[in-house]
C-alpha cells in the first residue's frame, strides 16, 4: 500500500467502510500505528496523508494527535466487547461458551498484534485522560465479564457468582500475559487453552 492510499480495516475492530473524515483519521491513525510499531512515533501529519484529507479537517474531529489516538483506543476496545460478548452468547455448555470467546478475542488480538499492543500498553500514558480512559474501560471488561457469568448462572447452578474484584483481577492477568506473548513474538492462540481452563476453574464448582 502506498502512503497516500486509504487505510484498510483493522480485522472488524475498526470500521471496514470509512463512514466520514472522522472514520477515515481513525483508519489512517491505525495505519500509522502499523507501520512504526507504536503510537509514539506517528505524526498528524502521517495521519491526514493516509486518511488522504487535510490538517483542518483533522483539527475539527481532534484537539491533537494524542485525542485521535485515545478515539482509536475506545473504538477498538468497543470492537473487542462486541467480538467477546457476540461469541459468548447462544446455545451450548458454559465450557463451550468461554471457549469460543477466548478464541474470538484471541483472533481478533492476532490479526492486528501492533494495533493491539499499541492500544493496551500506550493509550494510559496518554496523559491523565489516557489514564481515566483506560481505567473506565478496565472496569468495563470487568463488568461485562461479570454479567456473562451471571447470564450463564441462569441457566447452570454449577457455576461460582464472579465477585467484581475477581473479574478485575482476570481480566487485568490476562491483559499482563497478552503483552508479555506479543513481547516474545509467539502467536496469541496459543493461550486459548490455558486462558479458558483458568477462568473455568476461577468460575465453574
Amino acid at each position: 500500500m502506498s502512503a497516500a492510499a486509504t487505510p484498510g480495516p483493522a480485522a472488524g475492530l475498526l470500521p471496514a467502510t470509512p463512514g466520514g473524515f472522522r472514520d477515515r483519521l481513525l483508519l489512517g491513525m491505525a495505519d500509522a500505528i502499523r507501520e512504526h510499531g507504536d503510537f509514539r512515533s506517528v505524526t498528524v501529519a502521517e495521519v491526514v496523508r493516509r486518511a488522504r484529507t487535510s490538517r483542518r479537517t483533522f483539527y475539527q474531529h481532534f484537539d491533537d494527535r494524542e485525542a485521535c489516538f485515545l478515539a482509536l483506543f475506545d473504538v477498538v476496545s468497543e470492537g473487542l466487547l462486541t467480538t467477546i460478548a457476540e461469541a459468548a452468547t447462544g446455545e451450548g455448555p458454559f465450557g463451550d461458551r468461554v471457549d469460543r470467546a477466548m478464541a474470538a478475542y484471541l483472533g481478533a488480538l492476532a490479526a492486528e498484534p501492533v494495533l493491539a499492543r499499541s492500544c493496551i500498553e500506550e493509550a494510559g500514558s496518554v496523559g491523565p485522560d489516557g489514564t481515566a480512559r483506560v481505567r473506565a474501560m478496565n472496569e468495563r471488561w470487568a463488568r461485562q465479564t461479570m454479567r456473562l457469568v451471571e447470564e450463564a448462572r441462569e441457566h447452570d447452578d454449577a457455576l461460582r457468582p464472579l465477585p467484581f474484584e475477581v473479574a478485575t483481577i482476570i481480566t487485568g492477568g490476562f491483559r499482563d500475559l497478552v503483552i508479555t506473548t506479543l513481547d516474545e513474538g509467539r502467536d496469541l492462540t496459543e493461550l486459548q487453552d490455558v486462558a479458558s481452563d483458568v477462568f473455568r476453574r476461577i468460575t465453574m464448582r
